[in-house]
């Protein structure tokens, strides 16, 4: 009988995420690749008595699982971002006393900390981390398929549209930089996809349509998995400056699927792109311009980033490897 995992995300309100967010779905498929059975829970209410270990999600909502983990005294592995040098507003020292107290909980009490870069494993370790280990996420090269042809006239960002996301993936100024040089470039149009439901889409809707805006700028709402790699597969520049992410999981996608990158030197993007992708100050509209239009007028430039972009993420971020890795970790507690 193959060994039981819970695999548990509390905020997972709606269980396509699983499906659909390939830092869930990819460990998911690697799991059962391996051998085990994995259930996907969003509350304690869905976690079978027979379950053998617990992986966590987030240090913030992953406590509920994690006592219940210790409940049941069954192993538990958590994994998640930190943000400890992230200064928006989703940064761990921006938090609620109690739930940086969750966090330092979850730190120390579960039985391993995975955390998905160099710079979060380095600082949950600032926190005593009981048992920290760290490493990449991967991505399947035969999803994000790269592509050589000819690519449409249009930017392109992906982010939730609520207000913390807006602020700390520069949605605003990246809206401005694209402002500045649109003349200058007949018929670029600006793509955002993300929820119109969340909180700060209006808010954002209304700043284009009061700047005269409203043809260039596309709201593409909430994308599927298909229509956000044919985006990624067609669009002339992907753009995420950003305050801080903890790996950078669309900056990769889009660059294995041979889109140009501009974004910023912020937490554990140096790590992911390298050299490969042009890097700017996020709060500053005129870099994030001028990085716009240095893509668009230098083809040399233009066409090295797209193909070694596309080389990095396939050589360093292997699904393979962390296959690797998550079987001799779990062969260590089950």
């Amino acid at each position: 009988m193959s060994k039981k995992i819970c695999f548990y995300v509390n905020s997972a309100k709606d269980k396509k995420v699983f499906e659909l967010l390939d830092y869930y779905s990819n460990d998911i498929k690697i799991m059962r690749e391996l051998g085990y059975e994995v259930i996907t829970c969003s509350n304690t209410n869905e976690i079978p008595d027979d379950v053998d270990l617990f992986f966590i999600w987030w240090w913030t909502s992953g406590i509920i699982g994690l006592r219940y983990a210790k409940k049941k005294k069954k192993p538990a592995l958590m994994i998640g971002n930190l943000h400890y040098s992230d200064p928006s507003t989703q940064g761990f020292f921006q938090r609620p006393f109690y739930i940086r107290w969750f966090i330092k909980y979850c730190l120390r009490n579960s039985d391993l900390q995975i955390a998905t870069s160099k710079i979060e494993f380095e600082d949950i370790k600032k926190l005593n981390a009981k048992n920290p280990v760290w490493f990449y996420h991967c991505f399947d090269s035969r999803k994000y398929i790269f592509s050589d042809s000819p690519r449409e006239n249009f930017l392109f960002t992906l982010t939730q549209l609520t207000k913390v996301n807006i602020e700390r993936k520069k949605v605003y100024e990246i809206i401005k930089a694209y402002q500045k040089i649109k003349n200058d470039y007949p018929g670029l149009k600006l793509k955002i996809a993300g929820g119109k439901s969340d909180n700060g889409f209006s808010e954002l809707e209304k700043y284009v349509n009061d700047n005269d805006l409203t043809d260039d700028v596309i709201f593409l709402g909430r994308v599927s998995d298909e229509e956000k790699i044919d985006l990624y597969r067609n669009c002339k520049i992907y753009i995420q400056p950003s305050d801080f992410e903890g790996f950078g999981m669309a900056i990769a996608e889009a660059m294995l699927c041979g889109a140009p990158v501009i974004t910023s030197p912020a937490g554990a993007i140096p790590e992911v792109v390298g050299d490969k992708a042009l890097l700017v100050n996020a709060n500053n509209i005129d870099e994030i311009s001028g990085a716009i239009k240095k893509l668009l007028d230098d083809d040399e430039l233009y066409n090295k980033l797209h193909i070694e972009g596309y080389e990095r993420i396939k050589n360093l971020f292997s699904y393979e490897e962390r296959k690797f890795k998550i079987k001799n970790i779990l062969e260590q507690y089950i």
